[in-house]
């Protein structure tokens, strides 16, 4: 399903610093809560939580439905946490399936043991064992991920990079083309000081945010020639009022991936945070996913 709709983009240009600040925590507000959405999970008994240790980093691991269900296994985005998707692991559409939300490296109880690296390529390298150790003690099972925004730029790679480990992907709301995914002017400004400062001390991760958004072009970059190795079903929603990602990255999809080929599905008047608004939407793509995979 495809919509063909034009787009008119505006230029919006900082007057100062402090607006620059304002804009990033306005941003980062939208990126790590759905509003009423967001709920604590670490109360409720359907719910089990553990930090799984590896060599090089310690990840926390939200989980829920069915432990002897099917993997879906939930990537949030910058600045997130796996508590983004809390409505989705307490969804009683879902409750057969082995729901695994977790906070990427960096991010909430998650922690890299060395410097943060906010590449891509690190974050695909250290989540990618987390997968493959699913897929390991499981075999049979085939592990689908569910990912937002950054987490959606990052889930490609870890296709081209952990193949074997990865049997599907939904996509919302990703970066993907890389001539589509340069700095903005608030991710420049808060790479010099007092912003810089400002955003160290925010407490809203912001510092780290920024870090990692200034990396997703070259990282984008790395995996232009690579799209061709990507074999498994991929679906991609994409809101075309969205006002974080381009809405572009989608045809950059559609025409990378067109050797699978993926479905990519456009929502005229839906914006960056179309994984909370369109719930029921995006649960019926998962499970059309899911049954690819018999």
């Amino acid at each position: 399903m495809s919509t063909v709709v034009s787009r008119v983009q505006g230029v919006v240009r900082p007057r100062n610093a402090f607006f620059a600040l304002t804009f990033l925590v306005l941003v980062s507000g939208c990126l790590a809560l759905g509003g009423e959405e967001e709920s604590r999970l670490s109360n409720i008994d359907s719910i089990s939580e553990r930090i799984e240790s590896f060599n090089d980093f310690d990840l926390h691991i939200v989980e829920g439905g069915d432990s002897a269900g099917q993997p879906v296994v939930f990537i949030h985005g910058t600045p997130g946490s796996a508590e983004f998707f809390a409505s989705y692991l307490l969804h009683p559409d879902l409750q057969d399936l082995r729901l695994l939300a977790l906070d990427r490296p960096g991010w909430g109880t998650s922690q890299a043991k060395n410097q943060f690296d906010g590449t891509l390529a690190a974050q695909s390298a250290m989540l990618g064992k987390f997968l493959c150790s699913i897929k390991s003690s499981a075999p049979a099972q085939q592990v689908v991920i569910v990912a937002h925004s950054y987490g959606a730029t990052l889930t490609p790679l870890l296709a081209m990079n952990h193949p074997q480990c990865i049997s599907a992907a939904l996509l919302l709301a990703g970066a993907a083309d890389p001539d589509l995914a340069a700095p903005r002017w608030y991710n420049l400004m808060t790479e010099v000081p007092p912003v810089s400062w400002l955003a160290s001390l925010s407490g809203f991760g912001l510092k780290i945010s920024n870090d990692e958004m200034m990396l997703v072009q070259p990282g984008l970059e790395l995996m232009r020639d690579r799209w061709s190795t990507v074999d498994l079903p991929v679906t991609v929603i994409q809101g075309e009022r969205d006002m974080l990602v381009n809405p572009d990255h989608a045809d950059f999809l559609e025409a990378s991936l067109a050797h699978i080929p993926a479905e990519i599905i456009r929502f005229p008047a839906k914006g960056h945070m179309v994984v909370h608004s369109d719930r029921s939407f995006v649960i019926a793509q998962l499970r059309k996913l899911l049954q690819q995979l018999k």
